[in-house]
């Protein structure tokens, strides 16, 4: 028999790593086998001597040389080889880690084995059950048009993936950049036609623009504060416009006049929707504010008028709650609203009038994004939450169920991506659909795009190339595979998330200023095109094809009338201040650059209703006059200031304005009826421009120079004489957006009310069928709060957003804070001011039917981890309460008898025990009273109770028992997933100090704690926090301790067998140390309850350490044994904080004590302390 090759070494090391693959499983007899034959065959690897000679050995011996390899190596090894040969070859089928997988799944796949035969003509034109093939995934690039085409032409079907593939969007290119606006732009839409865009700024405009050249049309100017929100009606008739000025304006399409001046808001709007739902000339309009209400407008269809008052659903179910976000399903049944509280709100309106439905609280912070899909057959919404889940809603059996998204979850099979773990807690900024609804896109604070199947949850991409957050999130309208996504960095990506890769890439950069942040973008109808808006002002267009017609147009347009002052009437209609006209009926503006420069003649006559004006005609001469310095300057004659009654530029385009209408009416054409302008006659009379002038916010762009700028123009600006009737009439013909053809228009509001109808259907359906289980909370509480427009930002740019300015505006602004029915977790959420008197006084706030609970401290800021502020708060005078009321019709009663006992009948039904807030006699039931813990006068080393700025250590493990008890006892509810170790990591022990203290009235009345982390060799704060609630229990330990009393108790050092004393119950207590070990064994270094003591009466328990005192010489012991000892006062007072050296100042703590005392007595002696 012939002997066997020997081995190779790479060989004889498999068969090793075999055998100690088999040694460490199941299979040890096969091991033991293995290892008699590699002996017996001698293919254990030889060893060499200094010589070079070899040597047998056994496989013991080889087992000791490599003991740095172990038993699972060979395992390692196998799961390594999938994800490194991914990255050069990869497979079909991502994430599937086999060792026995053909072809491209194979571990011995090669690049020649995905070349794929290129498909003749003939075979695109072959059906495979009655449809055209699809390519196979290593088809490479896309097939030729022409064989596309053809293919068609004979089976009269083709596939849109094979004629229009992905790649086609590489052509897509930026048409123009346009600066159109002074301020950041946060808002963009495109008309129904996708023939002109709407851009709304902080600078108080809105802007109409042409798609197709870009041409600015028409300035809407009426609000006196940022622009938070935009909307067009399905008709393409009005366009509605949120601001933080609190009012929502709305404004006829065709002619830019106002239709209604909406106020139904405390603070400022947050979103803006127009419903799809069509019930008969019944149209809605919804409107939700950062005063946590929800406004349904009702309109009606044909006369486009406004009802004065909305159906309206005020949403607190706490003090500050903010409605951020809302969406309408495809067919407008329903609407679903994000708010601060971390509840989403479903509204229905498919009954005779809104109503709400349910209330989902499975998120735990803020919900930021909703969505509802873009298709009717099915019930379905996504939420976005900053507690870094989404969550994909459906409506079944009677209920809202919901599939979570985890931002936490990670391809498998391949290497953590890109910026993966740049952050420590992950928050959704963004959610979007695409359009068929088989998949959902979100955005994540770490700058990442995650794309996952709708139906059941799998992370099917993870898309990186961001540099900052992501706030935009656009679908296309007709192409799903198509999603485009812009943030802060200022890039704009066009996704292809079929097969998650990036398409297209355009980088914001402005010459001389950076980059700009990109806020808003949207896609044209047709999807030819998509435009966005940026932090710097500027309107970007891109689209297919060549931007000839882009060429034209100057790149800074603005109209000279622009930001001239405005005077409002009783109802907030406007009149501009010069001309005492609707700014809609004012005649052509000129066109000026951002310093007040006009432009030169071919731009003026991009102007609609100055196409035909003469060349000398366009442009206002040039005068020069002597300012106040005695110097000449060059300046717009139109500018100059004069006593004339009308300006020499108003008066060319007046003249203008007049032979064109001249010409018009000789050439046989006839000029309509102007239409009824209700700003003309409002309540009669205009309010007196020296009392109601008001000018846009002077934020943005200011340029020094000869002319001082386009904002500035209003200064020189002259009265001019009224408009005569043929001037309005003339320029009341002009039509800046058209309405839908008719056609086009019934088809689609015909699919509108058919999806509505499903809608209607389903939701029928579904609610006969037996509930699975218990239903959502659904006794909701009407209030109102306040919020930022949009979600907080991390800001690394130079220029300042709204939020940033906001926040910084009102990160101190204190506010009550309620503990809903579930526990909240609030205590991370920067809070902000209500912007309504009544909520500042906390007697209104404990009136207020929606709050639970009351603050009983204003010691704490709760502002954002950077910049603590540990100084008393400012002394608030005391203001007379005020009732509340929760709907629109009872904010039109205030002041008449009838109010008390309507609002006392709404609150009845909401009390949820016996036992209310008041007794019979009018004081407070006892359960509500502040417990003893809280109003002991004797200073105590336990209970805890928190001062501002004390250094503690917190122990883990007694939060944990604490929340435990609090739970086995049912006292209040608690949510797990709101607890701090489960939302960062967190030690058995932390160095932290109380940086903000809050009390909520019960029952049972908490204690709320922010704490921020310390640096234990520095002291200093690292930037880090987090937030707890408590109260004393019984037979709880305290898991707070003051720094000072932790460090002595580490020095004592106690040993086993020492004698120890310790106060319960005012007595002092004997006990010796019998043992020490951790109190759990999963935190073997904490010292929580680390000694185990026998106590003198015979019963044994845990200790910690700074609960046991020394005994010193000569104390007295109980006459029997097991007893214990009074505490003395001198005892107690020797066991209590010692303030530190300069914590009192220059002075100890007793002097400036008596200091204090002295003080007040004095003040109690004067004659206005006496009652």
């Amino acid at each position: 028999m012939a002997t066997a090759a020997a081995p190779t070494q790479l060989e004889a090391e498999l068969y090793y790593l075999i055998a100690r693959f088999l040694q460490s499983g199941p299979c040890k007899k096969s091991a033991q086998v293995l290892v008699e034959e590699l002996e017996e065959h001698q293919l254990i690897p030889r060893r060499l001597d200094w010589q070079g000679k070899e040597h047998r050995r056994s496989f013991e011996d080889l087992v000791a040389v490599n003991a740095h390899i172990p038993p699972d190596y060979l395992l390692r090894i196998c799961e390594r080889l999938g994800p490194l040969l991914d990255k050069e070859i990869p497979q079909s089928v991502l994430g599937v880690q086999t060792l026995l997988g053909v072809g491209r799944q194979s571990l011995l796949r090669a690049a020649k084995d995905f070349r794929h035969t290129l498909w003749k003509g003939s075979a695109f034109a072959a059906l495979h059950r009655g449809r055209p093939p699809e390519l196979p995934v290593n088809y490479g690039k896309p097939p030729n048009v022409v064989h596309i085409i053809s293919a068609r032409q004979l089976t009269g079907c083709g596939r849109f993936s094979h004629l229009f593939p992905t790649s086609t969007y590489q052509h897509m290119k930026m048409h123009k950049r346009i600066l159109g606006h002074l301020s950041s732009v946060y808002c963009i839409a495109f008309d129904r036609s996708g023939r002109r865009i709407f851009t709304g700024s902080d600078d108080c405009l809105v802007k109409i623009w042409a798609t197709d050249d870009g041409r600015l049309l028409s300035t809407l100017r009426g609000h006196s504060a940022e622009i938070s929100d935009m909307a067009v009606n399905y008709e393409n008739t009005l366009l509605a416009a949120g601001s933080c000025d609190k009012v929502v304006r709305v404004w006829c399409l065709r002619t830019c006049a106002p239709v209604a001046v909406l106020q139904g808001h405390s603070a400022s709007i947050t979103s803006i929707q127009f419903s799809p739902a069509r019930k008969g000339t019944t149209r809605y309009l919804t409107s939700t504010g950062a005063d946590g209400t929800i406004c349904f407008w009702q309109w009606h269809a044909n006369t486009m008028k406004f009802k004065d008052r909305p159906v309206k659903f005020a949403e607190r179910s706490r003090p500050g709650v903010q409605i951020s976000c809302s969406s309408f399903s495809s067919g407008g049944m329903f609407i679903a609203t994000g708010s601060t509280d971390h509840v989403i709100r479903i509204y229905y309106l498919g009954s005779e009038s809104p109503e709400k439905m349910a209330e989902l609280e499975s998120h735990t912070d803020k919900v930021v994004a909703v969505q509802f899909c873009n298709n009717g057959d099915s019930l379905r919404f996504v939420s976005g939450s900053r507690d870094g889940t989404a969550r994909i809603w459906h409506y079944h059996q009677q209920d809202w169920k919901s599939v979570v998204l985890d931002m936490a979850t990670k391809m498998t099979g391949n290497n953590v991506a890109s910026g993966e773990d740049k952050v420590t807690k992950l928050k959704v900024t963004m959610v979007a659909w695409d359009r068929y609804d088989a998949t959902v896109i979100t955005a994540v604070n770490n700058f990442l795009l995650k794309v996952w199947n709708s139906c059941t949850g799998q992370l099917l991409h993870s898309l990186s190339g961001h540099d900052d957050e992501v706030f935009v999130l656009e679908a296309h309208p007709f192409d799903q595979r198509i999603v485009l996504s812009a943030g802060h960095d200022g890039n704009i990506f066009v996704w292809d998330i079929d097969k998650g890769t990036k398409i297209r890439n355009y980088f914001n950069m402005i010459e001389g200023q950076g980059h700009g942040a990109v806020f808003d973008c949207k896609f044209s109808p047709d999807g030819q095109h998509f435009a966005c808006t940026d932090s710097h002002g500027h309107l970007l267009l891109f689209g297919f094809g060549c931007n000839k017609y882009y060429e034209k147009i100057p790149d800074q347009m603005f109209f000279h009338t622009d930001y001239r002052p405005l005077i409002r009437d009783a109802n907030n209609y406007v009149l501009d201040e010069q001309t005492q006209q609707a700014p809609h009926l004012m005649p052509p503006p000129f066109l000026v650059d951002v310093d007040g420069n006009p432009h030169p003649t071919r731009f003026q006559r991009l102007v609609p209703g100055r196409e035909n004006c003469k060349d000398e005609q366009l442009i206002p001469q040039l005068g020069y006059v002597a300012n106040g310095d005695g110097e000449v300057v060059e300046q717009v004659i139109g500018q100059q200031t004069n006593d004339q009654d009308e300006s020499i530029l108003d008066g060319m385009i007046r003249e203008l304005q007049r032979e064109q209408d001249l010409r018009l009416i000789n050439e046989g054409e006839t000029l309509p009826n102007p239409p009824l302008n209700r700003s003309h006659s409002v309540n009669g009379a205009l309010r007196s421009p020296g009392l109601d002038v008001t000018s846009p916010p002077n934020v943005g762009l200011r340029r020094s120079g000869q002319i001082e700028g386009v904002r500035q123009m209003h200064h020189n600006a002259p009265r001019s004489q009224m408009a005569t009737e043929r001037d309005l009439m003339a320029w009341s013909r002009r039509v800046v957006v058209n309405e839908l053809p008719p056609g086009i228009s019934k088809v689609q509001e015909e699919c509108r009310a058919a999806k509505g109808e499903i809608e209607i259907n389903l939701y029928t359906v579904e609610k006969k069928r037996k509930p699975s289980h218990t239903l959502q909370r659904n006794d909701y509480q009407p209030g109102s709060g306040r919020s930022l427009r949009r979600n907080q930002r991390k800001r690394q740019h130079a220029y300042q957003t709204r939020s940033t300015i906001e926040h910084q505006q009102q990160g101190a602004a204190q506010s009550v804070r309620a503990r809903a029915d579930s526990d909240s977790s609030s205590e991370e959420d920067e809070t902000v001011g209500t912007s309504d008197a009544s909520m500042d006084d906390p007697v209104a706030a404990w009136q207020s039917e929606s709050s639970s609970s009351d603050s009983s401290s204003d010691y704490s800021d709760w502002t954002a981890d950077a910049g603590i502020n540990l100084q008393p708060p400012k002394r608030q005078t005391r203001q007379a309460a005020r009732k509340i009321c929760s709907s629109s019709e009872d904010e039109n009663m205030k002041g008449t008898k009838g109010l008390e006992p309507k609002r006392r009948k709404l609150k009845q039904p909401r009390k949820k025990k016996p036992s209310g807030l008041l007794s019979m006699e009018g004081e407070p039931s006892e359960e509500w009273l502040a417990p003893q813990w809280i109003l002991d006068t004797i200073p105590r080393r336990s209970p805890f109770v928190p001062q501002m700025g004390d250094e503690i250590i917190y122990f883990r493990q007694g939060h944990e028992a604490y929340v435990r008890a609090v739970r086995k006892a049912k006292i209040y509810s608690i949510n797990m997933q709101k607890q701090p170790w489960n939302k960062m990591e967190l030690r058995e022990q932390e160095f932290v100090k109380t940086v903000g203290i809050k009390y909520e009235v019960g029952p049972p009345t908490l204690c709320c704690l922010k704490l921020a982390f310390l640096d234990p060799i520095t002291g200093k704060m690292t930037g880090e926090s987090f937030s707890i609630k408590y109260h004393d229990m019984p037979d709880v330990i305290d898991f707070l301790v003051l720094h000072q009393f932790y460090n002595e108790a580490k020095e004592r050092n106690w040993q086993i067998g020492d004698r120890f004393r310790s106060i319960i119950d005012d007595a002092w207590w004997f006990g010796t140390v019998e043992s020490q070990q951790p109190f759990q064994a999963e935190y073997p270094d904490s010292s929580f309850q680390c000694y185990c003591v026998h106590w003198d009466n015979n019963e044994r328990e845990r200790m910690s350490p700074w609960d046991m005192e020394p005994i010193p010489e000569g104390t007295a012991y109980p006459e029997e044994v097991g007893a214990g000892v009074p505490v003395t006062p001198d005892e107690l007072t020797a066991l209590l904080y010692k303030p530190q050296e300069g914590e009192w100042g220059a002075h100890s703590r007793d002097e400036e004590c008596e200091r204090v005392i002295r003080g007040i007595e004095q003040l109690l002696s004067l004659g206005e302390s006496l009652p």
